[in-house]
Parts: structure tokens; C-alpha cells; sequence
């Protein structure tokens, strides 16, 4: 069993009732004379059920499994966070989780449907306007539109005028990650995902993911790590326990 952090995934508990769970709110999902309230409440459910098992099978080592639920999770990660009925609140920070899984494990019809929000890309709640800028550039790249060197420039003056410790240590090297994409420098593209895995092992020694499931793995790096494989070819070398990367191979 992998140690990455102090999250109690209580696994006889999850894998008994999960199962359950999901099939009653994958009903309501199907009723479509169910309330929309329900049918919002059950999206979001299905997203974080689905996640949590595959988080707890990657514990578990349980590899297979742990992409087979990140995949069910893909279509309801989509519909929370950009679904036009079915979306809910979400601020600069909370939409990556849904965008990562999305772009890293959804389909085509799922990238497509992304793709139509890129340009209009809008959320609930902003309270640090480098991080909103970076998700910005997130759904754009993760959905094959063209960055301009403009819009990388200013979310990188942004974050790095941000006082903010978070925003230093993992927004910034995500968008140099960005930068290193579009100008074809795999050097910084690389050092900049180091950044990022660093950062998020730190906190889940000491900070915000010590008792989160999600610091099981880093989803924004990986999507960095993917989207370098699928532009140009470039396998990222990064070794840690939080960066799955046979989650990416086919």
C-alpha cells in the first residue's frame, strides 16, 4: 500500500457502499422528471464517488482499477463544473480538479464540448485573479485552441506579482509549464512539473493535502505531463509516487 499522505479512505466502507451509491444516483441521473436539485446532487456524487474509489484502488496499488473510475468519473467531472444546468459553484481552485479530470480522462465528445467553453470560460468565485488566468489558459491548451504569447505573458506577470506562497510555488511553474509547451522548450516544461510535484508533496506533508484524498496524486501535473506526450512526443521524467504517469499511456 502506497503512503502519501494521512487520509483515512476507510476502504471496507467505501468499496460496500459505493457501489451502492452510485447505482441509486445513477438513477436519478437517468429520471429526467427527477428535480433539478437532484439531478445536480447526483452528478456531483457520481464525480467524487467515482474519484474516491479510483483514488483508494491507487493506494491499494490497484492500478487498472484506479483509471477505469477516473474514466466513469470523466462525464460527471464535465457536467459539475461546465454543464449549463448542472454545474455548481466552483472557484479558481476547485474547477481544476474537474477541468483535470475532464481533459486527462474524458473522450473526444467530452474535449469537444470543453472546447466550446474555452473562449467564455467563467466561474462562481475568483479570490486570486493569477490562478482564474492560469485555469484560463488550462481549458484552452487542454482543448487544442491557439494561446496567444500575450495571454501566457500576463497570467505569468499575475502570478508571479501574487503574494501568495501557493501561487509561487505551483501556480507559476504551471503556467511556465504552459510557456514550455507552446515554444517547444521541454527543458522548462520539465524543471517546471518538478516544481509543481514538489510543491504538492510538501503539502501533503505539511499543508492543505495532509488529510485530503485528492493529494493522492497531482492531477495538474499530470495533465502538463500528458499534454507534453500528445503535442510533442515528450515523456516527462519526473519520479514521484504523485505523478502516476501510467495513467496517461494507452
Amino acid at each position: 500500500m502506497l503512503k502519501l499522505n494521512n487520509y483515512d479512505f476507510k476502504f471496507e466502507k467505501l468499496f460496500k457502499k459505493a457501489p451502492i451509491t452510485i447505482d441509486i444516483r445513477l438513477a436519478d441521473m437517468d429520471n429526467r422528471e427527477a428535480p433539478l436539485e437532484e439531478r445536480e446532487d447526483a452528478a456531483w456524487i457520481l464525480s467524487y464517488k467515482y474519484q474516491d474509489l479510483a483514488y483508494a484502488h491507487y493506494v491499494l496499488e490497484n492500478y487498472n482499477e484506479a483509471k477505469l473510475y477516473l474514466k466513469k468519473a470523466a462525464p460527471f467531472a464535465y457536467l459539475t463544473g461546465f454543464d449549463s444546468e448542472l454545474k455548481g459553484h466552483s472557484n479558481e481552485w476547485t474547477i481544476q480538479n474537474k477541468l483535470n479530470v475532464a481533459l486527462l480522462f474524458g473522450d473526444e465528445s467530452i474535449i469537444s464540448k470543453l472546447r466550446e467553453h474555452a473562449d467564455d470560460f467563467t466561474i462562481s468565485s475568483v479570490t486570486k485573479k493569477a490562478i482564474f488566468l492560469y485555469d484560463h489558459l488550462l481549458i484552452k491548451i487542454g482543448t487544442g485552441k491557439e494561446l496567444s504569447t500575450n495571454e501566457i505573458e500576463s497570467a505569468l506577470t499575475e502570478a508571479k506579482s501574487t503574494k501568495d506562497k501557493d501561487v509561487q510555488q505551483c501556480i507559476v511553474p504551471l503556467v511556465e509549464a504552459i510557456k514550455g509547451l507552446t515554444i517547444g522548450d521541454d527543458l522548462l516544461w520539465q524543471s517546471s512539473i518538478d516544481k509543481v510535484i514538489a510543491w504538492h508533496a510538501d503539502e501533503c506533508k505539511f499543508g492543505d493535502y495532509k488529510e485530503d484524498k485528492q493529494g493522492t496524486m497531482s492531477l495538474n501535473a499530470l495533465t502538463m505531463a500528458k499534454l507534453g506526450k500528445d503535442i510533442h512526443g515528450w515523456e516527462c521524467k519526473t519520479d514521484s509516487l504523485y505523478l502516476p504517469l501510467y495513467l496517461i499511456n494507452e
